[in-house]
């Protein structure tokens, strides 16, 4: 049974009243500048790396400088040239993704986990598909910097989902302070 004391301290003051009918925007942006005062100066570096690897990664790909060296340079399959458009594109939608969500002020280290599996994923597919095509297996430059490249972004990755962490942990310091 609920006594009169208890009924007095879960009434809602004015003040949170008020606070609960403001209206909400969906989403509210943040600058770059706001959002990296709260992040370590090894996520910046991080994170600039990643986009711009990742930005110049899907241009190379969009202007069609990548052609001869995936697997549809190797086999000239359609097949092969879709799967890599459509790779790229997720490629493109991820980076987008998380510049969105770093602006939006989310926490990316979930984000960056899903991704980390889908990369991997494109890096043991797209790397058994140049295997199973005689003249990839045979260049192993080309294949050490293709699995090389994919490492990569899956390391950046490893790696801002550390900063990420220790942005967190900084910023719950600065608040106690």
């Amino acid at each position: 049974m609920v006594e009169r004391h208890d009924e007095e301290k879960a009434l809602v003051t004015d003040e949170e009243l008020d606070a609960l009918l403001q209206p909400r925007t969906v989403l509210q942006l943040s600058s770059y500048e706001k959002v990296f005062a709260t992040k370590t100066p090894l996520f910046k570096l991080y994170f600039y790396l990643i986009s711009m690897l990742g930005a110049l990664y899907v241009g190379s790909f969009m202007i069609g400088a990548l052609d001869n060296h995936l697997a549809f340079g190797w086999s000239e399959l359609r097949e092969h040239h879709d799967l890599s458009r459509l790779r790229f594109v997720a490629g493109f939608i991820m980076l987008a993704i998380v510049h969105v969500g770093l602006l939006a002020g989310q926490r990316l280290e979930t984000l960056f986990m899903c991704f980390i599996g889908l990369l991997t994923y494109i890096l043991v597919s797209g790397t058994s598909n140049l295997i199973a095509l005689d003249g990839a297996i045979n260049d192993p430059w080309f294949m050490g910097i293709y699995v090389s490249i994919q490492s990569l972004f899956i390391l950046l990755l490893l790696l801002l989902i550390r900063e990420e962490r220790r942005s967190i942990v900084r910023l719950w310091q600065l608040q106690d302070v």
